[in-house]
């Protein structure tokens, strides 16, 4: 990991995050001479479970997961990051340890913001809480499309939904071998991600293939977005 001082272009992306944004351009501008963007590579920790979380993030570029470990070191991923936004914020508001490790997937760019002076600036401007605190509502809608996902929808679909929602978030064309495509994570990582049993998923991507669909052999493509979409429903 190295580091280096932000740029505009990092300050406009920072400007865009809700929990920023709502402190306004003159408060931000202070938090943000308190930080640096730090440039980590593909295999990196960013942090483990346990550490004390005296840091929240924003992704400016690059891919990350989050994954729980358990006691006999089955690992689950939580969440793959993979558009610029905010993350962990809610556990270095709370002074507490992170409950994933976050581990980097392709070279990544990030801004850290230390707990401390964000809340620094926080308590001295109580009239701007409300709006940060609308800006936790995007992670509660989140896991609570997550947990109705697990609950009310087929294998397939939860893959099918998973694809194009990874291929929106990621944006650029990532596939440099053929241009074609986005890189998505390991089919087990897919798997472990969206609650399913490797077993299940490889009978499921075989069904998507068969529709022409996808391309399911070493690496993972969209063929017919068309029909992925209407599997996904």
């Amino acid at each position: 990991m190295h580091s280096k001082p932000l740029s505009d272009a990092n300050r406009e992306v920072a400007a865009q995050v809700p929990l920023l944004a709502a402190l306004g351009q003159d408060r931000l501008t202070v938090l943000l001479g308190k930080c640096r963007v730090e440039c980590h590579e593909r295999g990196e920790h960013l942090f483990r479970a346990g550490d004390v979380a005296h840091r929240f993030y924003v992704l400016l570029s690059g891919h990350l997961r989050l994954v729980k470990t358990s006691a006999q070191g089955d690992e689950t991923v939580m969440h793959f990051l993979t558009e610029p936004g905010s993350f962990a914020e809610a556990v270095s508001f709370a002074g507490r340890a992170y409950p994933v490790e976050c581990q980097v997937i392709e070279d990544c760019e990030i801004i850290s913001i230390p707990r401390d002076a964000y809340l620094d600036i926080l308590r001295s401007a109580p009239d701007v809480t409300g709006d940060v605190l609308a800006g936790f509502l995007r992670w509660e809608r989140f896991f609570l499309e997550e947990i109705y996902k697990m609950r009310h929808t087929r294998p397939i679909q939860r893959i099918a939904s998973f694809l194009i929602d990874f291929e929106d978030r990621s944006g650029e064309i990532l596939d440099a071998a053929d241009g074609t495509g986005t890189i998505f994570p390991e089919k087990r990582q897919i798997a472990s991600r969206i609650g399913i049993t490797p077993e299940t998923f490889s009978r499921s991507l075989r069904k998507l293939e068969a529709a022409g669909a996808i391309a399911a052999g070493p690496k993972l493509r969209i063929l017919d977005r068309a029909a992925l979409i209407e599997l996904a429903r």
